[in-house]
């Protein structure tokens, strides 16, 4: 086991759900010039993280693919994830520094804008709660594992509708998810306070992959929702998250930080 003078062992280990979508890339790319231990998952695009080249002297690289269609699927994540902090960090009790679950269905494809509500909803469901939830609390003891004081972060995703709600079947379902989710991080806090802080994001109309290809319908829209009067980017939600996740943040605890323009607030136009 190294010693708490080893430099490895001083190094932060921070895990990434959802690591190939359009805010989860962004977000690893903060950290890839940094002397971390990344663990990144990913689904569909999972190869996506194998072509990921950190700069010299940056962060390492494990990269896990998973299927969190399913509570097994996320069980097995959490495994294989701990069975690799156990293996690089060698002892049986493995820290965690931080843990950012950015995985979310897209509800928005032609397979899944062809199914029917109840289909819809107990997918989202199935990915963005259900997973969520099981990877959080199975690698609750990792982020509580630290003795020098430290507190270890987890950064959970919600959705800025939640706040002030939105019409439209696919909204409801997102809602009622990551609603669910913003619930569970509050409660989540407080059971691993002081040792772990747990916060959730609401993103807004975030310009990622669909938003390239929104009609000019949505376009508007998202700029007329927002009180800046424009999308919002994946680096934007990044840099939050790394916020979250550092120092700098170390008294703030079972929040839900809206990055959204003021949509959340917004007037009605």
């Amino acid at each position: 086991m190294p010693s708490s003078n080893d430099p490895e062992r001083r190094r932060r280990s921070i895990a990434i759900v959802g690591a190939t979508g359009g805010i989860g890339r962004a977000i690893v790319e903060t950290f890839l010039s940094e002397n971390v231990a990344l663990y990144l998952s990913g689904g569909a695009r999972f190869d996506e993280l194998r072509k990921l080249v950190p700069p010299k002297n940056g962060a390492s690289i494990r990269a896990f693919r998973a299927d969190l269609a399913s509570v097994d699927g996320a069980a097995k994540l959490v495994g294989e994830f701990l069975a690799a902090l156990r293996t690089d960090q060698r002892t049986d009790r493995p820290t965690l520094d931080g843990l950012v679950v950015a995985s979310g269905v897209d509800l928005m494809t032609p397979d899944n804008k062809a199914l029917d509500f109840a289909a819809r909803l107990e997918k989202a469901w199935r990915i963005d709660v259900a997973s969520t939830i099981s990877i959080a609390r199975g690698l609750s003891g990792a982020l509580s594992e630290r003795e020098d004081g430290s507190t270890g972060g987890c950064v959970l995703f919600g959705w800025s509708g939640v706040a002030r709600g939105q019409e439209g079947e696919t909204s409801q379902i997102y809602a009622a998810c990551k609603g669910a989710v913003v619930a569970f991080a509050k409660s989540l806090a407080q059971e691993l306070a002081p040792k772990v802080r747990v916060n959730s994001i609401s993103p807004g109309w975030i310009k990622t992959t669909w938003g390239e290809i929104a009609s000019p319908k949505a376009r508007a829209r998202a700029e007329r929702d927002s009180l800046l009067g424009r999308w919002g980017t994946a680096r934007e939600v990044a840099a939050a998250v790394r916020f979250l996740l550092s120092e700098s943040s170390a008294f703030v605890n079972g929040v839900d930080l809206p990055i959204d323009g003021g949509f959340s607030v917004a007037r009605d136009k």
